[in-house]
């Protein structure tokens, strides 16, 4: 068995996951629960084997950069290597549906192939994270013409793409985007530059860009984006008007090649509706959000393990230093910030497929499959609502919670190791520079906790609490209805200091991160009772996360309720003394 095939992975397969609803409205009675989801743990059994095998070539090859060789991009070795093995395994693009030859895994399964891929190599990730949202983007926006045109290829492996949004003026800014699309006789031709794009020097761009014809009235905002097809080899086998210009050096993720692209006139296809590319942009990234906070989960299992293993083999004073009390404590912090942001990314992830499975179920039934009454369609439609609603308060709450937590373990890893952390050649020195860029790229965490606060003041707290509620007040195993009480407790104290920020929105703004990490922390806290509640070894991991994290809650919440937008000024003034 291979050991990034966890035990709490085994427990959303086998136990916490609702697979029975999620293939039921998937595939309606077609549908074989036992084999359907011992299929998906092969699938991961496969993936786990092969990023465990592959660990070693990948670690030793961190150095190595993809290069630019005649306006082609070249993959190091051990990344071409793994690619290989992934492609030969249909592990490509993984959320293909099966009518276009891919397997349709759902969101659980595909990020936690993310999350192996990034333990083992973390550049290696954002190439294939890359495939699966480009993929799903034309899968659930482009004309069939060009679904039977690409997926079979993406699903293949035989091509990959790019999402390419941020130009030198535009990076969170999309509405500064300057990239134009001018129609002529119903063809699109594009003509820009684009940076720090993400497998640059792939076949197939998804590109952000301003319609020519509305290009003064809709500049500085999202209006008149337009989401655009652009291969670099057009169907007649020519070559279109594509360059990639140079490749970014980094300070991590070497193996996978960020770079600056050029269009010049070069022809693209309208994926979805005119003037309507951010709306398709925005679910390619917030389908990436996950994707990147699968990423900081997996390079944050990889310091930890690194970490533990050092701390159990390097003997300090007669002993080795894992016994000391406060080296203990510091590694059960890092347990707990890693399997918090966990537990997070798993429930985000089961209510994105389920969501999925209920589009389905419902899109069979406005083709009048049967299945469901009108009462039951009603009901269904509601419950996607919620979710919907839940899941634009989770993602961004994941990726902030799952990156920041791989961004401090891995830097905690470095201090665990001493002097020897500090080496170029430290493993777990290169795992944080691995780590710091997810903490930045597909927003950064302070463009996370704006999300955040933004759904939270459209109601979405309100939805998320009342279904927390009912979780957490079913609970009857005595131990786990205290500290679910405590999480309880703690909600209570968020809905009576969410109501000062409403006052003022710059105050709002300021204390963003405040409410984002106590919302995070009894979302988490709820989701851990449930692991313990099928395993009872992981109830000491719930129970020390509640306490610690609700006496944090406490202090965070009081300070929400007593402060002020004055804090603002005082900021300015002591910024003012560095002038």
């Amino acid at each position: 068995m291979s050991a990034y095939m966890g035990d709490v992975i085994r427990l959303y397969l086998r136990d916490l996951i609702d697979w029975d609803s999620y293939f039921n409205w998937r595939k309606g009675e077609d549908g074989d629960l036992e084999v359907d989801r011992a299929a998906l743990e092969e699938v991961l059994e496969t993936a786990a084997a092969i990023c465990e095998e592959q660990e070693p070539k990948l670690r030793a090859g961190w150095e190595q950069i993809a290069k630019l060789e005649n306006g082609e991009v070249v993959y190091p070795p051990h990344i071409a290597e793994t690619l290989d093995k992934l492609r030969d395994a249909g592990l490509i693009s993984f959320g293909v549906r099966e009518e276009y030859g891919g397997f349709g895994l759902p969101s659980f399964v595909a990020n936690v192939i993310l999350q192996m891929v990034s333990r083992a190599d973390a550049g290696l990730m954002t190439i294939l994270g890359l495939q699966a949202g480009v993929a799903e983007d034309i899968q659930q926006y482009a004309s069939e013409e060009l679904k039977q045109q690409y997926l079979p290829r993406f699903a293949s492996g035989e091509v990959m793409g790019a999402m390419d949004l941020t130009e030198p003026q535009a990076g969170s800014d999309l509405g500064a985007i300057q990239t134009r699309a001018t129609e002529e006789g119903g063809r699109y031709f594009i003509d820009g530059n684009k940076i720090f794009i993400t497998n640059g020097g792939c076949e197939i761009h998804l590109v952000l860009a301003r319609d020519h014809a509305t290009f003064d009235q809709s500049k500085g905002t999202t209006k008149g984006l337009s989401l655009y097809l652009v291969p670099r080899t057009l169907p007649s086998g020519e070559r279109n008007g594509v360059e990639v210009t140079r490749l970014e050096d980094k300070l991590g993720i070497h193996g996978s090649p960020t770079a600056a692209i050029s269009f010049t006139r070069a022809e693209g296809w309208l994926v979805g509706k005119q003037g309507e590319g951010f709306k398709a942009m925005l679910s390619l990234m917030n389908n990436a959000r996950l994707g990147v906070a699968a990423q900081g989960v997996g390079i944050a299992e990889a310091a930890l393990k690194v970490a533990l293993q050092y701390a159990r083999d390097r003997v300090q004073f007669g002993q080795p230093i894992a016994e000391q009390p406060l080296m203990k404590d510091r590694l059960a912090r890092m347990t707990l910030e890693l399997e918090g942001s966990r537990a997070l990314l798993y429930r985000a992830c089961a209510l994105v497929d389920q969501n999925h499975a209920i589009e389905m179920a419902l899109g069979r039934a406005a083709k009048g499959s049967g299945e469901l009454s009108e009462a039951e369609q009603a009901e269904l439609s509601k419950l996607h609502e919620r979710n919907a609603t839940r899941i634009r308060l989770l993602t961004p709450l994941a990726k902030y919670m799952g990156t920041e937590a791989a961004d401090d373990i891995s830097r905690e890893a470095i201090q665990i190791h001493g002097g020897l952390g500090f080496m170029a050649e430290s493993e777990v020195g290169k795992l944080h520079n691995d780590a710091i860029i997810t903490t930045i790229y597909e927003g950064t965490s302070e463009i996370q906790v704006s999300f955040a606060l933004k759904e939270i003041g459209k109601g979405a707290l309100g939805v998320v609490f009342e279904s927390l509620e009912q979780e957490l007040k079913a609970f009857e195993d005595p131990k786990l209805k205290e500290q679910a009480d405590k999480v309880l407790e703690g909600m209570q104290l968020i809905l009576g200091s969410a109501g000062a920020l409403l006052a003022d929105f710059s105050y709002a703004m300021m204390s963003a991160q405040s409410l984002a990490e106590v919302v995070a922390s009894v979302i988490a806290g709820a989701e851990l009772l449930k692991q313990a509640q099928v395993d009872p070894r992981r109830f000491d991991l719930a129970a020390s996360w509640i306490s610690r994290r609700m006496n944090d809650l406490e202090s965070r919440c009081k300070r929400i309720k007593e402060g002020s937008k004055e804090r603002l000024g005082r900021c300015d003034a002591i910024i003012g003394l560095n002038d």
